[in-house]
């Protein structure tokens, strides 16, 4: 959309600061006309006799504040008038005070260009909106109110993990206004096809919210970073509740479950006292369990299988320690990988008695493998030496259970063992599978046609694959579709329909949905962006 001419308002005590945000915004937008002022009670007199639109106010300035100067404009008659409050987290309070006023939205300072010109466009798209449909009136209230779900969400986040400041931590409490026991739920899920988990996301969030409000308020969230799972922060409204609604929600869930394609899967930290915020331990806790999952892949609710905490891994003694290289060396010597697997399977239930953290079990492993490799003296460059390695590190780090971990592993011991055989077995078998991917991509192809198509087994062809090609099969083949779809695209004249089918997908709606969410386009608009270069 085409910006618009506007009359805009800076508001701030703080000269540079009022300068540089209207530098900014004459940057952004050479068309408008930009005032200044340095307090609210100037402010108001360039509003009453100025055509301005937006306004861009600081809160605490002398003479006259920005709520004041909110409140007295809003008195005046000017209700369409877009005020944005420019703020900081330490005056949250009063950006709630400033919703009853009409305040329409709210920048973090430091303002950031990015953040401006999104606020910026949004404003011109109501303007336009109300200017085009008299009827239609966007109240400030549920403008602010939009913004805000958002806010809370990264401020939870921020508490979950431990980085909240003690003034965010008032901010969450007087928001919510919470007391008593809390507790925290860490939620995973999965689907056949990951793209479902998206279209899922919102109507799982609801649905926990809608079976534990009878006996809690709730708020689901995911975490900033890392994205593993969601986050449910409870308040208890008695502490009895809580087996009631537990075992409610484990029912719900299962529902869900049964409707759909996915799978869930959670655990409950320990309760905590609203009044200390240790939504942080509750949340640590809650992850330790979820974590469990790694050892019971099909339960749901871990709380159920691991009650007590994780133990350390059992270490072994130096003379049991070189006894198992020894043992490991002179199975890849002997080219013996299936006794070898064997050793390494009976470390690995040595490791795991008592449910030590899955990141510690495959750490170990890995040292302890990668310690063999270089007893070998077997006089391999750097270079084979670096990538079985990085193979190892990823095939270990991306094991989902204990038994894929054992599978991982036991695929990485074969390749190395072709290596040492000097065959090259495996290069060009997947030379083969990426000539045959290239050659038959308009097939519908999967994982296990492949595998049987070179005589594998699908679950080592897998690990074979992902080793080789750093991406799991599926992930290869959309990168491959979407290159060959880009091809033909820029080079042919062919219907989007036809490129669909010729890259493999009969259904040419998925065909849009896959390509925009990759390439960030639709078919048309990278073909057209393309040729207008």
């Amino acid at each position: 959309m085409n910006s618009i001419p506007l009359g805009v308002l800076v508001v701030d005590d703080e000269t540079r600061q009022r300068r540089g945000l209207a530098a900014m915004i004459r940057d952004l937008r050479p068309e408008y006309e930009v005032w200044e002022a340095k307090n609210g009670k100037d402010a108001l007199t360039i509003s009453l006799s100025q055509p301005i639109q937006i306004v861009f106010t600081d809160i605490q300035m002398p003479i006259m504040n920005g709520i004041e100067y909110l409140q007295q404009l809003r008195t005046s008659g000017q209700h369409e008038t877009k005020v944005i409050l420019v703020t900081v987290y330490q005056e949250f309070s009063y950006a709630q005070q400033a919703v009853r006023y009409g305040a329409n939205d709210y920048l973090v300072k430091p303002v950031q260009s990015q953040q401006l010109i999104e606020v910026i466009q949004q404003m011109e798209k109501i303007i336009v909106e109300e200017q085009g449909a008299l009827g239609e009136n966007r109240t400030a209230l549920n403008q602010i109110e939009q913004s805000m779900p958002a806010f809370v969400e990264h401020l939870f986040s921020r508490c979950v993990t431990d980085k909240l400041q003690p003034n965010e931590k008032s901010l969450l409490k007087s928001h919510f206004g919470w007391q008593g026991v809390g507790e925290v739920l860490a939620l995973g899920t999965s689907a056949s096809r990951p793209e479902d988990i998206y279209a899922w996301d919102s109507k799982l969030r609801n649905a926990v919210v809608e079976i534990l409000r009878p006996w809690a308020s709730s708020v689901v969230f995911p975490l900033e970073t890392p994205k593993e799972h969601m986050v449910v922060v409870v308040n208890w409204r008695e502490r009895a509740e809580g087996k009631e609604a537990k075992s409610a929600l484990q029912a719900g869930l299962k529902k869900v479950e049964q409707q759909q394609a996915i799978s869930i899967w959670f655990a409950w930290g320990q309760p905590f006292d609203f009044d200390e915020m240790q939504i942080s331990q509750s949340h640590e806790k809650a992850v330790r369990l979820i974590s469990m999952r790694f050892y019971t892949p099909h339960t749901r609710c871990l709380n159920l299988v691991v009650l007590d905490d994780e133990q350390s891994i059992q270490e072994m003694s130096t003379h049991e320690q070189i006894a198992f290289l020894k043992s490991i060396e002179s199975a890849i010597s002997n080219r013996k990988p299936d006794q070898l697997l064997e050793r390494v399977q009976h470390f690995i239930g040595r490791m795991t008695q008592g449910y030590p953290p899955p990141d510690a079990l495959k750490a170990k492993l890995i040292h302890l493998l990668l310690v063999s490799l270089p007893r070998l003296n077997i006089g391999w460059s750097e270079e084979v030496y670096s990538r079985y390695s990085e193979q190892l590190n990823r095939a270990v780090k991306e094991a989902t259970s204990l038994q894929n971990l054992e599978d991982r592993i036991a695929a990485w011991l074969k390749e190395l063992i072709l290596e040492l055989d000097g065959s090259s077995k495996g290069e060009p078998i997947t030379k083969k599978c990426k000539e045959f991917l290239d050659t038959h991509l308009h097939e519908e192809l999967s994982l296990e046609i492949v595998a049987r198509r070179f005589h594998y087994n699908a679950s080592y062809f897998s690990i074979l694959f992902k080793n080789y090609f750093g991406l799991s099969f599926t992930e290869y083949m959309v990168k491959l579709r979407m290159q060959k779809a880009q091809h033909l695209l820029l080079h042919t004249d062919a219907k989007v329909a036809e490129i669909s089918r010729q890259v493999g997908y009969k259904d040419t709606k998925y065909f849009f949905k896959v390509f925009k969410k990759n390439v960030k386009h639709t078919p048309e608009e990278f073909r057209r962006k393309s040729f207008n270069r």
